[in-house]
């Protein structure tokens, strides 16, 4: 999945596209929402938290990168049953934007990093570029990298409210079995604003030094550096297509494409705003299943396809 600041930075795009109203109640809520950009990631930080219960998790979060309507559909059928609160129906379009911003990215990075699935080589080298990838969003912005105190945008000290935790916790369970979800979305929130606090923010340095001998004994797996020190945005430059080169689909040779990462981007900014739009028109005017899923794709955030057909991923570069 596109890292951290990746996602938050496609949340704040796709609402500068939004109508008038739904921007005004975004910036409105900006410090208590901007968590809901990181969307099934947390599952990630609840596996590597919860050792001992890592193959189980990871069952359930290749059911999440699968079956995004499905849930979508449970979380609003508990919406309407509630007051139909802000933060609720925030958390939802957040949760959305996420999923279909991996599904728009990954084919290129799981294409420029090799096999993500039952390759250990390939998943370091998918998350260096991740890490990479979100220190060329900053420099593109104009942001020194090496400065910026990522953990500050990323998580959220706010509480959410007892509705929000309910309709996640019922929609969540029903979806995918997995019992108080907003519980594990809140503590994933804490620990990863500890941990980008800990691993990426080094403003001068020091920790890469500190640390240099176990970057060391990981060159073998990816170099420059596999540790998420003081990337300045330029290292993952070769691996963005900006050339616009012609790639094959990981999971689909009869699929070729030449856009780069960030015609990409764009992309998928545009094509989410315009689903959330209708999304929120027809949530207030009570659509049903059927025009719902007609607005909701339904689709794999790790390769973007039909989702619930078994996908190999046999076209790739792997550097």
């Amino acid at each position: 999945m596109p890292s951290h600041l990746t996602h938050t930075q496609c949340y704040m795009d796709v609402y500068d596209q939004l109508p008038g109203r739904m921007k005004t109640q975004y910036a409105q809520a900006w410090e208590r929402n901007k968590i809901f950009a990181q969307g099934h990631d947390f599952l990630l930080v609840y596996m590597f938290l919860h050792l001992p219960s890592y193959p189980k998790i990871q069952k359930k979060l290749a059911l999440i990168e699968e079956n995004v309507q499905e849930m979508a559909l449970h979380y609003i059928a508990a919406w309407r049953a509630s007051s139909r609160s802000e933060e609720a129906t925030f958390f939802l379009y957040g949760y959305l934007i996420h999923h279909f911003l991996d599904a728009k990215l990954h084919p290129l990075i799981i294409y420029e990093t090799g096999n993500l699935r039952g390759d250990k080589k390939a998943q370091a080298r998918h998350l260096l570029l991740e890490n990479m990838i979100d220190a060329y969003i900053l420099r593109r912005g104009g942001t020194d990298p090496k400065k910026h105190k990522i953990h500050t945008l990323v998580t959220s000290n706010k509480a959410l409210s007892a509705e929000t935790r309910s309709i996640i916790d019922s929609s969540f369970e029903k979806t995918y079995g997995i019992p108080n979800f907003s519980e594990l979305f809140a503590e994933c929130n804490k620990t990863t604003g500890t941990f980008l606090k800990a691993m990426r923010y080094d403003p001068w340095g020091v920790k890469k030094i500190l640390l240099r001998p176990l970057d060391y004994l990981l060159m073998g797996v990816f170099k420059p550096s596999i540790l998420p020190f003081r990337f300045d945005g330029t290292e993952c430059a070769d691996h963005l297509n900006i050339h616009n080169e012609e790639w094959t689909h990981p999971a689909d040779a009869a699929i070729v494409c030449a856009k780069s990462f960030d015609e990409l981007f764009a992309e998928a900014v545009t094509e989410i705003a315009a689903m959330i739009s209708a999304l929120d028109r027809a949530m207030a005017g009570n659509a049903g299943d059927e025009e719902l899923r007609s607005i909701i794709p339904d689709i794999s955030s790790i390769h973007g396809l039909a989702a619930g057909q078994k996908r190999e991923f046999a076209n790739v570069k792997g550097r």
